[in-house]
């Protein structure tokens, strides 16, 4: 299966001397979704943002489709196909839902930002029910799901979702989560990192397990959740 993201050896994290990412090496084939678990401070929201340029890395490289990304600029590596939404953030609260979206295409022709929101109403309702509502009225899960619509709008080849069910009732990240589904089953590649370890591995295909700024374990999502020891050390029980 031909790779879209490898990121090979990555070492990096805020500082000159701050190390949080110890040399992870990850590979993603187009069209998978990957949850990305583990304990608390173990790098995995620090290594999307080295995916996303947002943290400088110190040794290592990443490749999307075979071209390297190393060193790209954020806005540059969003042009070339991937798509960071942060965990908090990610709207913007005077601005209507239909407005966050077309900023979320500013920079496509404006036909085409015309098509894709029309597009984003219907594949998730509630945005259009709410498309005159600004975006601070929205709840937790609705903001969720704009800030995903609008990383949609440039129709990124890969997707990369920072804890998006954070702060979320059961209920709303259970919806949130079958949106996440619905988006990958449409052929995005998505990278996610989540705390609610189970849930995300129910609706993905792999599994990694950071700690400590490295790869622990890799396998299928199932195969993971389903393992006692994975569960015990890494899971929560």
């Amino acid at each position: 299966m031909t790779a879209l993201l490898e990121a090979e050896g990555v070492v990096g994290g805020y500082g000159a001397a701050d190390e949080i990412l110890k040399g992870i090496t990850v590979t993603l084939a187009a069209h998978r979704m990957a949850a990305i678990v583990g304990p608390n401070g173990a790098g995995k929201s620090t290594f999307l943002k080295a995916i996303a340029g947002l943290v400088k890395l110190k040794a290592g490289q990443v490749r999307l489709a075979g071209e390297v990304l190393t060193g790209l600029p954020p806005r540059g590596i969003a042009a070339r196909g991937i798509a960071f939404v942060p965990q908090e953030s990610n709207v913007f609260g005077s601005l209507s839902v239909r407005e966050n979206l077309e900023m979320g295409g500013y920079l496509e022709p404006r036909a085409t930002v015309a098509r894709r929101v029309e597009g984003l109403f219907t594949r998730f309702p509630i945005l259009a029910e709410k498309r005159r509502r600004a975006a601070r009225t929205l709840s937790g899960g609705q903001r969720q799901i704009l800030a995903m619509g609008m990383a949609l709008m440039v129709e990124p080849k890969l997707l990369l979702l920072d804890e998006p069910s954070a702060g979320l009732s059961p209920k709303a990240a259970e919806s949130l989560f079958d949106g996440i589904a619905a988006i990958h089953q449409e052929g995005t590649a998505i990278l996610m990192v989540e705390q609610n370890a189970l849930e995300a591995l129910a609706i993905a295909e792999e599994g990694i397990v950071l700690v400590d700024g490295r790869v622990a374990r890799t396998g299928e999502a199932a195969a993971l959740a389903a393992d006692p020891e994975v569960r015990r050390l890494f899971l929560g029980g």
